[in-house]
């Protein structure tokens, strides 16, 4: 079964990574309901998220192409 992530709003109280913190993006797994911020890993390639109820994973990865976005919040079906 593959995800599917689409971009959202952020929760409230929640706003994009200031200059000075470690790069992070917002993800909100329809399946259980739960939101996280995902940290990017230490190469600085991906962000890596896992649902907590379903345990399914989805990598988003870091640069640009026809993929590409300026999105920081994602929705993503499980």
């Amino acid at each position: 079964m593959s995800l599917r992530a689409v971009p959202g709003p952020p929760p409230p109280g929640e706003t994009h990574p200031k200059g000075n913190e470690r790069p992070w993006l917002g993800v909100r797994f329809t399946c259980s309901g739960q939101y996280q911020r995902v940290y990017r890993n230490a190469a600085g390639t991906e962000y890596n998220a896992r649902c907590i109820k379903c345990s399914q994973c989805i990598k988003f990865r870091v640069g640009g192409g026809t993929e590409a976005s300026d999105q920081r919040f994602f929705n993503v079906s499980c």
